[in-house]
């Protein structure tokens, strides 16, 4: 991603009387079905309410899976890490506004050591339409990363595009075909042209061009299991499916002999 014509301090100053707009306009681009999403990872961790975890919102954009599964856990805190410094000032903002405790990271995870700054030994981590964004092999590396910074018995829960496998390709398009969209390019262009009003230049052009190698829109509910399995987790369930995503939670083994 290439760096913003301003500085962080100014993007946190031209958003700052808009943060809730903002939200809004982005849970609409989100689509309905976000919400839904949100609650299953939030309640999907298997512990007690009270305690006093540490979560880890991988590609955080905003913020919202983080705050998601701080409303179920209160005494939780939540780090953030993203690239885009536009998403992570309304992330900051918000958090800050809520009193959640918690580091928040900006940096490329293209790169590696991007877990430098972070204090590890989480609890959770957390990646919701995240890592369909990388190559398969950087996907690879990702999931391995997140699988040595949890602590032994540790969730990691993901929610990310999913195709069937080919035998099953035709009957799924057409009743897929019949189920209302998630995203439409309308609540995508409101969210970014008031984005990009408020800070004075087209902040999607230094998101670079979509890279023809990620992995995007074209792995399939089997393909993101084996993905998880080679990085080591050892208990994996698909928690939901829908026409557009899976969301898929693994556990790290607490035997200290499994890696």
């Amino acid at each position: 991603m290439q760096s913003p014509p301003i500085s962080q301090i100014e993007i946190d100053t031209r958003i700052h009387q808009h943060i809730d707009e903002l939200l809004e306009l982005w849970w609409a681009e989100q689509g309905t079905s976000k919400t839904k999403d949100l609650e299953l990872i939030a309640s999907a961790i298997p512990l007690p309410r009270n305690q006093a975890i540490r979560a880890l919102d991988f590609c955080c954009g905003p913020g919202d899976v983080g705050r998601a599964i701080r409303q179920l856990y209160p005494n939780a805190q939540i780090d953030c890490i993203d690239r885009d410094p536009f998403l992570t000032s309304i992330c900051r903002a918000v958090n800050q506004r809520d009193r959640i405790p918690g580091t928040l990271v900006v940096r490329d995870l293209t790169e590696d050591g991007w877990l430098d700054e972070l204090p590890g030994n989480y609890d959770v981590v957390a990646a919701v339409n995240a890592l369909h964004w990388f190559d398969a092999g950087r996907a690879a590396q990702l999931v391995e990363d997140v699988h040595g910074t949890l602590r032994g018995g540790g969730l990691f829960v993901l929610a990310e595009p999913a195709c069937p496998e080919t035998p099953f390709v035709a009957g799924f398009e057409e009743w897929k075909a019949r189920r209302p969209p998630r995203y439409t390019r309308e609540n995508w262009q409101r969210f970014w042209s008031k984005a990009n009003a408020l800070l004075g230049y087209d902040h999607t052009t230094l998101l670079g061009s979509r890279d023809a190698t990620r992995i995007g829109d074209d792995m399939s509910v089997a393909g993101w299991i084996r993905l998880v399995e080679r990085a080591g987790f050892g208990l994996i369930d698909v928690l939901w499916r829908d026409a557009d995503q899976v969301v898929i939670g693994a556990l790290k083994s607490t035997d200290p002999g499994i890696r």
